[in-house]
């Protein structure tokens, strides 16, 4: 009896440990788990697709928007997009023309998801380019198939990330994979030469601020200058010619600069509220200016006086034609806040606190006229980043009231 007893003890102890153990293990797993999709989750795995059913919500945002005028009348598919037709509704993290003539696409950026997309502005037919989840991605800049893209992490860092579509010909129906690096965490601003080959960027720095010029593979790197000003906005131009200007304030005064060799040779400067877009292809620039409303000017050379052109807009929402002639397309705002917060309107703009509803203008600088391009009473654009194809034929452009892409054919 003894003996039993013992024996029951015995078993009923190994029971309760294996039971134990069991109970450890499964514990053990189910916290695992937890922590691998909370990874998961944070890289995108597992989410909701973000495009629906097998071709999804953003193929079939951008062809519902291509087959409705805004006006609201449904094409028949047989015909052109109309004059201005919405890309997408889905936000836009950036975008850019890629291809020329009949070939020309219509590149862009999913906000959030990362995924790149073409679109023919001919036919309003779409072409996912890439399936690789960039989590977090709220800025893009497209230069051909390379692409910058940028995003802010959990933790606040601001992520910058360097990418090129690896497409293979013979399979140039499937979405392409997206080769990534990483560049060094808190770039302030950044540009891409519009051939893809260099980079110029703002980071902090001992003094402030450096300006970095850098290859592409970023083995050819080299700092320019150190700046006590903090806040650049870049523009990179097909000729290798680098500005950056002052960010835009109604009540400071604002400086553009030439990025030279190793130095900053001043453009323009004292100008409250400057807002700067260089010719592409000149010497010739546009610049805006904040002080008792907007006012817009136009300098066709370096040693020419500044001209005031007939509308009120800001440099940010205008874009030079391509070729040589001195036409710039710029999107005016119909009329400004009545009571934009302190400030001022373009502080109050540019921290998306005010909209503007805007009609499209076409202006000859050398003629010093402006002519209406295009306006509708049925939908309100806030016109931002607007950039124009090398014919001159397309206008793409994000609203900033919801961050979707349009698209504006310049001849009617």
């Amino acid at each position: 009896m003894k003996t039993t007893a013992i024996v029951r003890y015995v078993l009923i102890a190994l029971i309760v440990v294996v039971l134990s153990a069991l109970a450890g293990w499964y514990f053990f797993l189910k916290g695992e788990s937890t922590t691998i999709a909370e990874g998961d989750i944070g890289r995108g795995v597992g989410l909701p697709q973000p495009f629906g059913e097998a071709i999804g919500s953003t193929y079939e945002n951008i062809v519902s928007s291509f087959s409705t005028l805004v006006g609201g009348i449904v094409r028949s598919g047989e015909e052109k997009p109309p004059q201005l037709a919405q890309v997408g509704k889905t936000p836009t993290a950036g975008y850019g023309f890629v291809g020329s003539g009949s070939s020309v696409r219509l590149r862009f950026v999913e906000r959030g998801a990362g995924y790149i997309f073409d679109v023919s502005p001919e036919t309003g037919a779409l072409k996912r380019v890439t399936n690789t989840l960039v989590p977090r991605t709220y800025e893009a800049l497209v230069a051909g198939d390379r692409v910058i893209l940028r995003g802010i992490e959990e933790g606040g860092n601001i992520t910058t990330v360097v990418g090129e579509i690896t497409m293979s010909t013979s399979t140039e129906d499937v979405p392409a994979a997206l080769k990534q690096k990483r560049l060094v965490d808190n770039i302030r601003s950044i540009a891409i030469r519009p051939d893809g080959t260099e980079m110029f960027y703002i980071i902090d720095s001992l003094d402030g601020a450096a300006g970095i010029r850098a290859s592409w593979d970023e083995k050819n790197q080299k700092k320019i200058f150190d700046s006590a000003v903090l806040g650049w906005q870049i523009d990179f131009l097909p000729d290798g010619r680098i500005t950056v200007t002052e960010n835009a304030s109604d009540n400071a005064a604002g400086h553009t600069y030439l990025v030279r060799e190793n130095s900053l040779q001043p453009i323009l400067g004292d100008v409250q509220g400057l807002t700067f877009l260089p010719h592409p292809k000149s010497s010739a620039y546009l610049y805006g200016a904040s002080s008792q409303g907007l006012s817009l000017f136009a300098q066709t050379a370096t040693t020419s006086t500044a001209v005031s052109l007939p509308i009120r807009t800001i440099a940010d929402k205008c874009v030079w034609s391509e070729d040589s002639s001195l036409i710039v397309y710029c999107a005016v705002p119909q009329q400004l806040p009545p009571d934009p917060p302190a400030g001022g309107f373009l502080d109050a703009w540019y921290r998306g606190e005010v909209h503007t509803s805007d009609a499209w203008w076409q202006v000859n600088v050398s003629a010093n006229s402006a002519e209406p391009l295009y306006s509708s009473a049925n939908v309100v654009l806030d016109v931002e980043h607007p950039v124009i194809d090398e014919s001159g034929g397309y206008i793409a452009f994000r609203n900033a009231l919801d961050k979707s892409l349009w698209l504006l054919r310049v001849e009617e």
